[in-house]
């Protein structure tokens, strides 16, 4: 399987949406990091987007998978960049 890098990117107008989607959106991630499609996620620290270290067959897998998020279904991503990855060190490299 490959590893991809995606990037969210939120407009400081869909706060709020954010927040009251937040609590499906992490169900929905913690489904995926159980089934360790998701191997990482996190917000940037300024709020501006998040980014999710994913592992799947290819980015086309990838991005239907992630048109399933709740944030993107409500319309609350203003983009999503979706990047194979290949590490060369640490925790993810193979």
């Amino acid at each position: 399987m490959a590893m991809f890098v995606v990037e969210y990117t939120y407009t400081p107008e869909s706060s709020a949406g954010r927040d009251d989607h937040r609590t499906d959106h992490r169900a929905w991630l913690t489904e995926l990091v159980r089934r360790k499609i998701v191997r990482s996620s996190g917000p940037l620290a300024d709020h501006s987007g998040a980014m999710f270290i994913v592992q799947a067959a290819d980015a086309d897998a990838v991005a239907r998978l992630f048109s399933h998020d709740p944030f993107a279904r409500a319309d609350l991503v203003e983009d999503i960049r979706v990047s194979e990855w290949s590490p060369a060190m640490g925790d993810f490299s193979g």
